[in-house]
């Protein structure tokens, strides 16, 4: 079995090592996400022989292998994952794939790659082994490091404009990198976004999920929440976790924050930006995403991966609004392969590396 256990600080350089060999840049990838999400996804991982293994133990398009992320023999990788599934009477289903990973499942896993054993006698399945279910709202948005930073050219004429007006509001406005001295502006950040959206009703944040009342708690709340304790995660472990984030101030009052990891070298995700009150409504978000853009760009940053519109049609349409490089999509896909059958050997042992990007 894959020796699968909860993420560990310590286990980011290996997994690190391993998403970069794969090439792969989408948000689940990212170390932080890994590590700050693993209780409200139930994570598990794994490094093996070069690659870095996931189960998720969460619901819908959470729940499941992903692709193991390496570089070597990948037909090696899924045989692993496969044996494990029958070993643990786990589904044998993968999470969050993207469509060059999904082919290579399709190759692997192809229908005259399956033999039904019964000790003696093999025969090809008459169906499909695969199904594949598309969820849009999985999608990564990701972007040129570059044009987020200089918003060039008519496309962001609208953004330029938000700029400009945050400029004609406020007379002195600054981007201070996140430090241990100013981490906990950086959540009383978190805190009035939260006060915001919940209003006079909102009680004081906690991370404490073992509380009677959770169960009781919306699921928007409970979501909210879940976001809550990652942000107070990712500050309490900002340097382990590689992260890089910074506190926006407007005439000496703090009023936004955003946080990023690296996914691989030149690949960051945007994990948290919130502005507050009347600097959101003046362009604080224009503003905040493009100085911190600039910053990144100065790290050696070539894409911006600025994650998933979870279905939202408002985070939809602003995540459009920049115009992505690519939208990365992200397939479930279930495998209907009997445990009591195994995949063939022979032929179907594709390696993955490269830039997908390319």
């Amino acid at each position: 079995m894959i020796p699968f256990k909860s993420p560990e600080l310590n286990d980011r350089e290996a997994a690190a090592k391993a998403v970069a060999a794969s090439g792969y840049i989408g948000s689940d990838a990212s170390f932080a996400n890994i590590y700050l999400l693993r209780q409200k996804y139930g994570t598990q991982v794994a490094l093996q022989d070069g690659f870095l293994f996931r189960y998720y133990n969460g619901q819908g398009s959470r729940r499941g292998y992903a692709f193991p992320l390496g570089e070597g023999d990948v037909g090696a990788a899924l045989k692993w994952t496969a044996d494990d599934a029958r070993a643990t009477g786990r589904p044998l289903e993968f999470c969050l794939v993207d469509e060059p990973r999904a082919q290579i499942l399709r190759e692997y896993f192809n229908a005259n790659c399956v033999v039904e054993t019964d000790g003696f006698f093999g025969k090809e399945s008459a169906e499909p082994v695969l199904h594949f279910e598309n969820n849009r709202g999985d999608s990564d948005y990701v972007y040129s490091a570059e044009a987020l930073a200089t918003l060039a050219g008519n496309q962001y004429r609208k953004k330029r404009n938000h700029i400009s007006r945050f400029n004609r509001t406020y007379g002195q406005f600054e981007l201070q990198e996140i430090t241990a001295e100013n981490a906990g502006v950086a959540l009383e950040i978190e805190k009035s976004w939260l006060k915001s959206v919940a209003g006079d009703s909102a009680c004081e944040p906690t991370c404490d999920c073992a509380e009677a009342a959770w169960a009781e708690r919306s699921e928007n709340e409970k979501s909210r929440m879940a976001e809550y304790c990652a942000i107070v995660e990712a500050l309490e472990n900002f340097d382990a976790l590689g992260m890089k984030g910074a506190v926006l101030y407007v005439e000496g009052k703090a009023v936004g924050v955003t946080m990023a990891s690296e996914i691989a070298p030149g690949a960051w995700d945007i994990h948290f930006e919130k502005v507050i009150g009347e600097y959101a409504d003046n362009g604080g978000y224009a503003v905040i995403n493009k100085m911190f853009a600039q910053r990144l760009v100065a790290a050696g940053a070539n894409f911006i991966n600025r994650e998933e519109d979870i279905g939202l049609e408002g985070l939809r349409k602003a995540k459009l609004s920049y115009y992505p490089l690519t939208i990365l999509d992200k397939t479930h896909v279930t495998c209907r392969l009997d445990l009591h059958c195994h995949p063939c050997d022979s032929q179907c042992h594709p390696r993955e590396g490269g830039d997908l990007l390319d």
